[in-house]
């Protein structure tokens, strides 16, 4: 921007006037753009984790395009393009002219950084070929569930590719059924779609939804995987495909589609939100910015007791904090000293508060998960930043490598990376770099977790605990101890009580 500076002589001295032209056209950032969806990581969290954000096998999008050591799978999108063509019976030129149908401004400011110098030929080609391979990927996914890639027929292809304004490709290939020792390859090679699957739900590694179910309306309306008299849309696809990989860790369930995406229609904006969706808790509630709790060690002696949620319609992010209306009349009727010891004294659980939390599995393709929905939430959702105040939640429970020991006993957590220092070191770096703002959906529960922790009684409660009613053997011994001194106190009076 041009800034001119003149003279001009006003009341015998020099003073200067500054003239600003105005531009005839304001330019907008691009992550303020109206449908930007699609960030680079910011580089304060890729700085904590990078190979968290970066993919390691495929590229989707223009941001690592034209990574070197991405460019060996161009050949696969390009063998499942021509599958497309033949599952779909539609010819390249018919999917070239679909997807010049759409703006190509539209698309390219869904990406929050457009400084990657492409033509709009060869932008338009990368996100057919990029769109297609996704629905490729979940159709054969699904079609041979649950992880293993199925037997498909292969296409050597010689050709020209090229693509200009109307994205018209010319092309010569040469079709060759695969061998049988190929196919056989192909069946036994689960790891490959288990890492596509992880590079797929990458923040940096999109294409917006609506193309996805644009060229699966056009190109796959008409094939059923399912009985047409249920739901064949692409958002039942993705729905199974991430169901195949995350039933075990607890984030996506079968029942959950029917109840997030079968009713009112959902703005999905890519994969990374789509899977978002299945973790949001189920009373969408933002307060205040919440002050720390009480680790999870001081919280048990403090008299909460942990507790998995069995609740069949709750979601990872719902938790709840429990007191029975007679406990918060009569707080020094709490009862967990004594069920600190002896738990097989099921009836006095109702006297005591409960947190109760859904378990929450921690294997190796947790973290790259969390991190990127935490990324698309600091980048896209701050005032809904769901995930982020679950993580910071979780780094607030656990302090040390007892804390998580005590969740890990309780299946709050449950370890599949066999050490609990590790995660201890996990959850404490997932929340590194992270900025809440003011709203909090854990608000409400922090305030009755604190309110419940700075009581008088449950201070007392802490220490009665910790010194005496600790484990089992302690207890025991408190017990015995305190019958003895009964006794003995009474042995000591009874000859004045009854004169003899």
């Amino acid at each position: 921007m041009d800034i001119q500076i003149t003279p001009s002589e006003q009341r015998g001295g020099k003073e200067y006037s500054i003239e600003i032209p105005l531009r005839t056209k304001q330019l907008v950032e691009p992550e303020k753009r109206r449908g930007c969806c699609i960030y680079k990581v910011p580089l304060k969290l890729r700085r904590v984790n990078e190979d968290a954000y970066t993919p390691k096998l495929i590229s989707i999008g223009p941001y690592h395009h034209r990574r070197t050591n991405l460019k060996k799978m161009e050949d696969l999108k390009r063998r499942y393009f021509w599958d497309a063509c033949v599952r779909t019976k539609k010819s390249p030129e018919d999917l070239s002219r679909r997807i010049q149908e759409h703006d190509c401004q539209k698309i390219l400011h869904c990406y929050a950084d457009d400084s990657h110098m492409m033509k709009k030929e060869d932008f338009m080609t990368m996100i057919l070929l990029d769109s297609i391979f996704i629905i490729e990927q979940l159709w054969r996914t699904n079609e041979n569930p649950p992880m293993s890639p199925p037997a498909m027929t292969t296409i050597s292809q010689k050709y020209e590719w090229r693509m200009w304004g109307a994205c018209v490709i010319n092309f010569q290939k040469e079709r060759k059924e695969d061998n049988p020792e190929k196919k056989n390859h192909e069946k036994e090679n689960p790891l490959r779609s288990y890492n596509i699957m992880q590079d797929l739900i990458l923040l940096e590694n999109q294409v917006p939804f609506f193309v996805l179910e644009d060229l699966y309306e056009f190109a796959y309306s008409d094939l059923f995987m399912y009985p047409q008299n249920e739901d064949n849309s692409i958002r039942r696809h993705v729905h199974e495909y991430f169901f195949h990989f995350w039933k075990i860790s607890g984030f996506v369930r079968d029942s959950d589609y029917k109840k997030i995406f079968a009713g009112e229609k959902k703005e999905v904006k890519h994969l990374t939100d789509f899977l978002r969706y299945y973790l949001l808790p189920q009373y969408l509630t933002c307060g205040s910015s919440f002050e720390r709790v009480p680790c999870a060690t001081k919280l048990s002696e403090a008299g909460v007791e942990f507790k998995v949620s069995k609740s069949e319609s709750g979601r990872l992010l719902d938790i709840q904090f429990r007191k029975s209306a007679f406990l918060e009349i009569c707080p020094f009727l709490n009862m967990s000293w004594l069920l600190s010891c002896f738990p097989c004294f099921k009836c006095l659980e109702i006297m005591q508060p409960i947190l109760e939390l859904k378990s929450f599995i921690i294997r190796d393709a947790t973290e790259p998960a969390v991190r990127n929905l935490m990324a698309l939430e600091q980048c896209h959702y701050p005032r809904e930043a769901y995930v982020c105040n679950y993580i910071v939640l979780l780094d607030h429970l656990i302090n040390t490598r007892e804390d998580v020991d005590l969740l890990v006993e309780k299946n709050i957590i449950v370890n599949w990376l066999g050490n609990n220092k590790a995660v201890a070191i996990l959850i404490n770096r997932l929340s590194q770099q992270i900025v809440e703002g003011n709203h909090s959906c854990y608000f409400d529960l922090s305030e009755k977790i604190k309110d419940h922790y700075t009581s008088r009684w449950s201070k007392l409660m802490a220490s009665l605990t910790n010194l005496y009613f600790k484990d089992f053997w302690r207890g025991t011994a408190t017990v015995i101890g305190i019958m003895v001194l009964f006794f003995t106190f009474w042995s000591f009076l009874r000859p004045f009580v009854f004169h003899t």
